[in-house]
């Protein structure tokens, strides 16, 4: 892919004409006249209070991008099945009280995993309908173990810009981002896949959530990759064992260009292997677990079903 194309600077240059930067003029001047939309809430995580009133706390929205960032074997994984199942709906509240999607319509979702072999992926990708407790038909899970770094990212190039995804979009997984490229220490690679990031999020005003691994015994996401994405993600989850139970999980919002989300837990169940949020002890709430046969609802639109009274309108002047 192209660090040849990425230092053809001769080529480049024949591109930057006047008619280029005229049209890139329009796009890039800010109008501070014009008012501004707030950006889609597309995943929020708990609750704010303002004015006497409680808002969500926006942790996705449309245009960005964010990233989980935690230790080799750490049910990272777990936690993005709960994201993109909170996001379709469904049952979803029964595993993550605090986490909540905030879809209106039938986007579809998009998960990619790029180290999986097809039966592990698979498992991980029906994760998502058992948490949702209903199969939704625009989930769209990829396994990409097979695809070279550079053909990885073409994939994901073709999908977004395919006429069979095009506008339909709204959320992304990438599990992982480091095998988009051969090195997650090559400074110039590592910055040509953070552009790709914000390239496709900004072009699709679609939101982007990567996995990536911690550098070893830190919080910090492994090497030029992780401090490039770090530094351009709207908001950075990092998952990390408990000291004194390693299946205990906790999740604090380690970066966020807005609120923060106060940090929870999980932890899986061993009777049906499901991710659910707990206390800091591993306590589930009694009333999350209930172990009847899965019976797939069967119906999308029950996907919008969610308790009321937690996501009051936004105003103008409430801060973000």
């Amino acid at each position: 892919m192209a660090i040849d194309q990425i230092e053809d600077k001769e080529s480049l240059k024949d591109e930057l004409d006047v008619e280029w930067f005229e049209r890139e003029y329009l796009e890039c001047f800010v109008d501070l006249s014009e008012k501004m939309e707030r950006p889609e809430v597309l995943l929020s995580i708990g609750i704010y209070s303002y004015a006497g009133n409680n808002y969500p706390v926006p942790v996705m929205t449309a245009g960005e991008f964010s990233c989980i960032s935690a230790p080799s074997k750490s049910k990272k994984s777990y936690l993005k099945s709960a994201f993109a199942a909170a996001y379709i709906g469904g049952k979803s509240l029964n595993y993550f009280e605090d986490i909540k999607g905030h879809r209106k319509e039938d986007f579809y979702i998009i998960d990619c995993d790029t180290e999986q072999s097809k039966f592990y992926a698979s498992n991980t990708f029906a994760r998502v309908e058992k948490i949702t407790g209903q199969k939704y038909e625009h989930y769209y899970p990829f396994k990409m173990r097979h695809l070279t770094p550079d053909k990885r990212v073409a994939f994901i190039d073709n999908l977004l810009r395919s006429t069979r995804f095009e506008e339909k979009v709204k959320i992304v997984f990438i599990d992982g981002v480091a095998d988009l490229i051969e090195d997650s220490n090559d400074l110039v690679m590592s910055n040509y896949i953070a552009q790709k990031l914000l390239s496709w999020t900004d072009k699709y005003n679609i939101h982007v959530c990567i996995i990536i691994h911690n550098a070893y015994n830190t919080i910090k996401p492994t090497g030029h990759l992780g401090s490039s994405v770090v530094k351009k993600a709207e908001s950075v989850i990092l998952l990390e064992p408990e000291e004194e139970n390693k299946e205990i999980l906790k999740v604090s919002h380690l970066y966020s260009r807005g609120r923060s989300f106060q940090e929870f837990y999980f932890r899986i169940n061993d009777q049906d292997a499901l991710p659910y949020q707990c206390d800091e002890y591993g306590n589930i709430a009694s009333s999350f677990i209930n172990f009847e046969k899965y019976v797939p609802l069967g119906n999308s639109n029950d996907a919008f079903d969610a308790p009321e009274n937690i996501d009051p309108p936004v105003e103008d002047d409430v801060p973000f």
